[in-house]
């Protein structure tokens, strides 16, 4: 009883980006190698060819002194590396069934630290040229006037700096030229959400399904949305519905599992967190061991839940509730 009442204590705000924590040897012979340990951020956004996110696209970071680093694009398709210090550096972005995207820089040694650095990729098909009109490959673009694409697309430019404000007026001055534009009521929804603006994003999200019924990616959206308005029951179906038209979706598995959770469904929510950690691209899905640890606890499960509580603080060692963890780790195994 104990151990349960600790865990509903420490348990808060679960959907925050969990970004790598990297620490890098300083090389020498590059005439960008580290000075005076200023370090910088590489982040982006990758895309498939019609515009939705990339999830699970697999980003490399290469630099001559400190090797490689990779990671694997969330479901919004974004990557960040931190600690990243001056020097050349490439980028390669792969998923399976398209082309290897890359892209090289420089951080220069003079550069300020704690400097952010972004790019956007876009995915192409194979064979298909690197300057193709994205509104010629984009299905969701089919139809829609140019001036209003063009809003869009600098609407998409700005979401990937995170310039939510601006994307938002960017969305809005599409939608305005172009009434029916289920891309950018759903894209508008990611930036109101990505800004906590969850009302105003729940209703953008709603009206690109009414324009488009089978808009899976503005359904997880609208599932987000209904999560952080602690409407479970409203999310765990929104997510449920999701998982009809993709059941690979990694994410949702999750947050339905975590919806589940919170309805204290523990068996159903069991299952989908699981589902969660099997898919191809769940292996770095966190959260999940963290709940499934709780989920254990609450059925008296204690060697399964210290094995996800430890699976947990593996993979997020500087978890702002590690010691409070670490705590309940050494209490579940005490019995």
């Amino acid at each position: 009883m104990r151990s349960a009442l600790f865990f509903r204590s420490f348990f808060v705000a679960m959907f925050v980006l969990l970004a790598a924590s990297l620490t890098f040897a300083q090389g020498i012979g590059d005439r960008n190698r580290p000075s005076s340990g200023g370090t910088h951020i590489i982040s982006g956004k990758v895309r498939l060819p019609d515009g939705r996110p990339a999830t699970g696209a697999r980003v490399t970071v290469s630099n001559t002194d400190i090797g490689t680093n990779t990671q694997n694009t969330d479901q919004d398709g974004s990557f960040s590396f931190s600690g990243m210090p001056a020097g050349n550096y490439s980028i390669m972005v792969r998923a399976e069934g398209f082309q290897t995207e890359s892209e090289t820089f420089t951080i220069e040694r003079f550069a300020a630290g704690g400097q952010g650095y972004q790019f956007a990729f876009m995915l192409r098909e194979p064979g298909q040229p690197k300057n193709d009109s994205r509104t010629e490959v984009n299905p969701l673009l089919k139809d829609v006037p140019k001036d209003a694409a063009a809003k869009f697309e600098m609407g998409r430019e700005k979401m990937a700096k995170d310039d939510y404000k601006g994307a938002v007026g960017d969305f809005d001055s599409a939608i305005a030229a172009y009434p029916k534009f289920a891309a950018a009521y759903y894209e508008k929804g990611a930036a109101l959400l990505k800004a906590n603006d969850l009302d105003n994003a729940t209703a953008a999200f709603v009206r690109a399904i009414e324009l488009k019924p089978d808009y899976v990616e503005a359904k997880y959206g609208y599932g987000l949305a209904m999560f952080q308005k602690k409407d479970y029951t409203v999310s765990a179906a929104a997510f449920n519905d999701v998982l009809q038209q993709r059941k690979d979706m990694a994410e949702a598995h999750l947050n339905l599992g975590i919806s589940l959770f919170y309805l204290k469904n523990f068996d159903a929510s069991e299952n989908e967190l699981k589902a969660a950690v099997g898919t191809k691209s769940g292996e770095k899905l966190a959260l999940a061991h963290l709940y499934l640890g709780q989920i254990y606890s609450q059925k008296k499960r204690n060697a399964e839940a210290v094995t996800e509580l430890e699976k947990y603080l593996e993979m997020v060692p500087k978890a702002p509730n590690a010691d409070r963890i670490k705590q309940a780790i050494e209490q579940l195994k005490k019995g």
